[in-house]
């Protein structure tokens, strides 16, 4: 009988139950659990608990339930998040105005760091003294990842693995070189089939960032072994081209990704594998399992993606999926495949491989088909198109930029003009030191010499509008005409405006006889 252990919010133990039903998984999808508890002597559980297997890596965080009533009976079944699921419902960022997220240290360091960082550090212990160390360690393809996949990304480039157990009501999480079982699995004790490809691409184009002919481009190539580098071997009828697209990569980026695509389409075929119950105890997500045909030679090679464990009346059996090595924790690959393991009364563990690993060199790599290429490029074309969209985005907002920019030159240009009729800074000094009153002036006294200042001698006329009108000396010996002031009316008989002789401004009056006149200016 597997005896389950249930605890609360803070780990804290309430109940050891052993009438439960469960279906449980970790690994490349899924990541959760079914819990079915007929234990008539179970507590009453509470969303936020939690379940584990002493001593295994099996439990997880019951988040939710599920009812289902069929002909009138009702089950009710609690659903939540494996381990690895917990990490998984989590992201790992840049800090804010930083590229990527970096980091540094010995591996339980940084794993301590990250769990703090994603606030799992009070679900989690980091049990491990293993020292090896990463310098400027970049979670940079994809730069937003989850957490789960994050870790096995950052451990797998060490050669380790993560290592889950419940123990001492504390979630240990340990790191663990992965493991290769070999030299036991061989054609004379595992049946196997494995069927060889020899048109995988061994000539990738890497596309980077930038437009048309600066975009940045590399070539990648594989040789007949499925060697990777930059020198090209298979060429002619032999060369399978693909491109790969990074449209936001820099040199550094594009080459080193570009060459890690490559390598991982480096597939010659595909095999299928059937393990006997013994072989199958010890094995976890990541490690490898080698299998070798006596007669051929043959080295198959196989990565552990998924681990299932159900528990039905009261017998534990567990199956293993095997495909592509360390994806996204939140996907579901159809690149991997796993067996239909039914259990026997002593708990029996089988591992299938089937589509998605294959043959090249004589060991067995991760293979993606027609469907799979397809279903990818479905996610590309909407990928694109939405790039598309900014694109045209971004070109709006550079024709309004340079606009603007020719607003602002020919604003520029007016100022500048003005700017040569104004003063300059030393020219408004200089006006200002200039004392008040420097600049009087004072007109000379008029003779028949000089124009300068007049006055009035008391007889001469002035008008409203400031003019002058001076009388003529009418003396002895004069010859000058005489001067009527304003206001003064002359009578004629000729109807002459008295203006022509005598100056002036004159108006006519209504007269019946004479003409009749008044000067008026």
């Amino acid at each position: 009988m597997a005896d389950v252990i249930l605890a609360d919010g803070k780990l804290t133990p309430r109940a050891i139950v052993s009438q439960v039903t469960l279906d449980w998984a970790c690994g490349t999808d899924e990541n959760d659990f079914e819990l079915t508890i007929d234990d008539p002597d179970a507590p009453e559980i509470e969303r936020g608990w939690y379940f584990w297997l002493d001593g295994s890596d099996v439990g997880g965080r019951i988040i939710d339930r599920r009812v289902t009533v069929s002909g009138g009976v009702s089950t009710a079944m609690w659903i939540g998040q494996s381990w690895t699921g917990m990490l998984a419902a989590k992201i790992l960022q840049p800090d804010a105005n930083q590229d990527y997220l970096t980091v540094s240290g010995k591996l339980p360091d940084i794993l301590k760091s990250l769990l703090k960082r994603i606030g799992l550090d009070s679900v989690f212990t980091v049990d491990s003294s293993d020292a090896s160390t990463l310098s400027n360690w970049m979670f940079r393809n994809p730069r937003y990842v989850d957490a789960y996949t994050g870790f096995r990304n950052l451990l797998a480039s060490c050669g380790r693995r993560l290592d889950f157990q419940a123990k001492d009501n504390r979630i240990l999480l340990g790191i663990t070189p992965v493991g290769i079982i070999d030299n036991t699995i061989d054609s004379d004790l595992v049946d196997f089939k494995a069927e060889t490809n020899c048109r995988a691409v061994n000539h990738l184009i890497g596309l980077g960032s930038q437009e048309l002919k600066d975009r940045l481009v590399v070539n990648y190539f594989a040789d007949a072994a499925g060697a990777v580098s930059q020198t090209q071997t298979l060429i002619g009828v032999d060369e399978v081209c693909a491109t790969y697209d990074y449209s936001n990569a820099d040199l550094s980026t594009l080459q080193s990704e570009t060459k890690k695509h490559l390598q991982e389409l480096q597939t010659g075929g595909s095999v299928e594998v059937t393990l006997s119950d013994e072989v199958g105890d010890g094995l976890h997500v990541d490690d490898k399992i080698v299998a070798t045909d006596q007669a051929s030679g043959v080295n198959v090679t196989a990565v552990v993606t998924k681990q299932i464990v159900k528990i039905d009346s009261g017998i534990l059996t567990s199956t293993f999926e095997v495909g592509l090595p360390v994806q996204s924790a939140n996907a579901n690959y159809p690149g991997s495949s796993s067996s239909s393991s039914g259990g026997s009364p002593g708990g029996g563990v089988s591992l299938t491989a089937g589509r998605g690993l294959s043959i090249s060199g004589g060991t067995i790599n991760a293979d993606v088909d027609s469907d799979d290429l397809n279903a990818v490029r479905q996610v590309a074309e909407a990928a694109n198109k939405t790039a598309s969209d900014y694109a045209a985005q971004i070109g709006a907002a550079n024709k309004t930029a340079k606009d603007a920019k020719t607003v602002a030159d020919a604003a520029k240009s007016v100022a500048d003009g003005a700017k040569s009729g104004m003063m300059t800074d030393g020219e408004r000094s200089k006006l200002a030191s200039v004392e008040r009153g420097a600049n009087a002036y004072a007109l000379p006294k008029a003779s028949t010499d000089v124009l300068g200042g007049v006055r009035v001698d008391g007889s001469t006329i002035v008008s409203v509008d400031g003019v002058i009108s001076a009388h003529v000396n009418g003396g002895s010996g004069s010859t000058g005409k005489v001067v009527f002031p304003i206001g003064y009316v002359v009578m004629n008989t000729t109807g002459v405006d008295p203006a022509v002789d005598f100056g002036g401004t004159w108006r006519q009056l209504p007269s019946l006889g004479c003409s009749m006149f008044e000067r008026i200016g």
